[in-house]
């Protein structure tokens, strides 16, 4: 495009007529769009093609097609028309309901069995609203990824940003029935040195199992036979009969009630972790973000 083209009314109004000419390829009905007559939108469309210096349509008596100049321009318009939109969202929201775009970070595997059915929810009934949920099981700077909310599952290091605890997970040990039926005896902590074990390599604590039992503590380093940085290949490992396996109980719990499962070593409990939302001091005023912390506070509150 020439270095003189700018963003005046006289061009955004050219461009807005381009836009729908380009999309419906007929100046009748794209006139109609924008209310004008054909002959006005021939003329802005000229002016237009004048100040990107080529042909933005190719036209015969058959058909209207854009040339590879007009395909690069429609790219343009849509970005500009997205931007306009969330502007608008954000400064006039429809009644009051929230909008605008918020970006969430997600525990790959916690987020995708517990939160992913919540975000669906949330924005059937927020279809103003436009996520962008990332499931990863990796430390995140939440300024630098320009993140809006993230959640995190363990003990939170110092930080300056707003956490407000939504729950907890237990994490125990569990294995299939066939496989318990076939293996040595499991009464202590110690007797994993006899067993096959199957680890999760993104656990803090890596390949050492922490237990306690009142006021005694034990710690087993397992040496796995198999470990995976994915929670549901771990899983999928312990009911294939592979070995035992340490789950969160929003996982584990439904297969051991229906025995699929079986929990080991009750008597020797892991420790818990808590779950929190994390925000930026002051996000949480933007109506949109608000609205989502809130509906995730409740719905996880018995968790």
């Amino acid at each position: 495009m020439n270095q003189s083209f700018e963003l005046t009314p006289t061009r955004l109004r050219e461009l807005r007529g381009f836009a729908a000419a380009a999309r419906r390829l007929n100046f009748s009905q794209a006139a109609r769009e924008v209310g004008c007559t054909p002959s006005v939108l021939s003329r802005r469309i000229a002016a237009l093609e004048d100040a990107v210096g080529g042909k933005l349509f190719l036209r015969t008596t058959r058909r209207m097609t854009l040339t590879a100049r007009g395909e690069q321009l429609l790219a343009h318009c849509q970005r500009l028309e997205a931007v306009a939109a969330d502007l608008a969202a954000d400064l006039c929201p429809h009644r009051g309901e929230p909008a605008g775009r918020l970006r969430v970070h997600l525990p790959a595997a916690y987020g995708r069995h517990r939160i992913a059915p919540l975000l669906a929810s949330f924005m059937r009934r927020h279809p103003l609203i436009r996520l962008e949920a990332i499931y990863d099981d990796a430390y995140v700077d939440m300024v630098e990824a320009k993140i809006d909310l993230a959640l995190r599952v363990g003990r939170l290091a110092d930080t300056q940003l707003v956490a407000r605890r939504v729950g907890t997970m237990r994490r125990y040990l569990c294995a299939a029935p066939d496989y318990l039926a076939a293996a040595r005896p499991l009464v202590d902590p110690a007797d994993l040195k006899e067993h096959r074990c199957i680890a999760f390599s993104g656990l803090r604590t890596g390949t050492l199992w922490q237990f306690s039992q009142q006021r005694r503590r034990r710690s087993v380093r397992i040496d796995p036979v198999l470990s995976s940085n994915d929670a549901r290949a771990v899983l999928d490992a312990a009911l294939a009969g592979v070995g035992i396996a340490m789950q969160g109980d929003y996982m584990a719990d439904p297969l051991v009630a229906a025995g699929h499962l079986v929990e080991v070593l009750q008597d020797w409990p892991l420790s818990s972790s808590p779950i929190h939302l994390l925000w930026l001091p002051g996000a949480d005023r933007t109506p949109a973000l608000r609205r989502l912390i809130d509906d995730l506070v409740g719905a996880l509150a018995g968790d």
